[in-house]
């Protein structure tokens, strides 16, 4: 007689299929291996308002520019500077002969001590009842009148002086010295040698309420050094287009950067980013970082997180954006403010996963 030694075998491999296949069993193993929930960067939907890149041609101009004439003519005895210069403010520029006006000067301060002496003689006198008050006021008066001219005549001896009224250098000088000048005459053309202004015309279609604008980051590069990015500060613009060009003029003031020669009617290119300051006008929009978006064929989308127990779960939502090319995108319909979304790493993510925020 033989005995059946498989059966134990066969029973054995029978019970481990079943077990395996079983689909209680298969959701306790997968139960046993659960993922933790994927670091993400969460960002929240903000509004804010709509900002425009600006990149416009520039022409320099000295920040301050002044054509200094003489108050007081005469022979030009001192001219001690020339184009090129480099002035402080309070530094001699021209001098006319001053000798006249010195000897009228030191007239007038004769005949207002001579003057203070009868006046007060005459108040004594009053005093005593030895003059009349007529007299007495006419003393006055001529005492005051000595003491206006000697006023004129210090200033117009201050006056046959100029001087430089801010620091910068001499553009230009109109005349020689030893040469005869009128009072009023143009002498030299001073301008800023450090600060300068770089003047652009923004098209109207950029900015449809210039009086409403706020400039948020600007800079140029001129042409003389293409590489190097100069700061520059908003300083004024025009409120009005120009009928003619249908552009704003616009103003942004910058520094001399050290060891670069900037000189008036240089040219380059100014990079600036502006908004609407918020109004009723100007009604802030949604915009989110490129890097958040994802594409699928045409449609774009975001994955919104939401609390789920705790940790956070995504979910696609389909949004609509401007085109436009830059870091930041306009949603025009999807999201609003207040809403989070995954903000990098959004393409390894599928419907449902649940993701922890990243802080780091």
């Amino acid at each position: 007689m033989f005995r059946n030694v498989t059966t134990p075998l066969w029973g054995g491999l029978f019970s481990l299929v079943f077990l395996a296949t079983t689909p209680g069993v298969a959701s306790a193993q997968e139960d046993a291996v659960e993922r933790p929930p994927r670091p993400a960067r969460i960002i929240e939907v903000t509004e804010r308002p709509r900002e425009t890149e600006i990149s416009q041609p520039i022409v320099v101009e000295p920040l301050q520019s002044a054509v200094l004439t003489m108050l007081e003519g005469g022979v030009l005895e001192e001219l001690p500077v020339f184009e090129g210069a480099i002035v402080k403010k309070g530094d001699l520029i021209a001098r006319v002969d001053t000798r006249i006006l010195e000897n009228n000067l030191n007239q007038a301060r004769s005949q207002l001590a001579q003057a203070k002496v009868e006046f007060e003689r005459a108040a004594i006198l009053l005093q005593q009842d030895n003059v009349s008050k007529s007299v007495y006021d006419q003393r006055e008066t001529e005492y005051e009148l000595a003491e206006l001219n000697v006023e004129v005549a210090e200033k117009r001896l201050e006056d046959a002086t100029l001087r430089a009224p801010f620091d910068g250098v001499v553009a230009l000088v109109e005349v020689d010295q030893y040469q005869t000048v009128d009072a009023r005459q143009e002498i030299i053309t001073l301008q800023s040698e450090t600060k300068f202004v770089a003047v652009m015309h923004v098209p109207a279609s950029q900015l449809v309420d210039a009086s409403d604008v706020e400039f948020i980051e600007s800079f140029l590069n001129l042409d003389v050094a293409p590489l190097a990015n100069i700061p520059a500060e908003f300083r004024s613009l025009a409120q009005q287009a120009d009928p003619a060009s249908q552009t704003y003029e616009a103003e942004l003031s910058f520094t001399r950067p050290e060891g670069l020669v900037v000189l008036p009617g240089m040219t380059g290119q100014l990079f600036a980013t502006v908004i609407p300051n918020v109004s009723a006008e100007h009604i802030p929009s949604v915009e989110i970082p490129m890097s958040a978006v994802q594409y699928d064929g045409e449609q774009t989308y975001v994955w919104l997180a939401q609390e789920s127990g705790d940790a956070l779960s995504v979910t696609r939502r389909d949004i609509t954006v401007e085109k436009e090319i830059g870091r930041m995108l306009s949603v025009t319909e999807g999201l609003k403010a207040g809403d989070e979304i995954v903000g990098a790493g959004a393409s390894y993510l599928f419907e449902g996963m649940q993701v922890r925020r990243f802080e780091g």
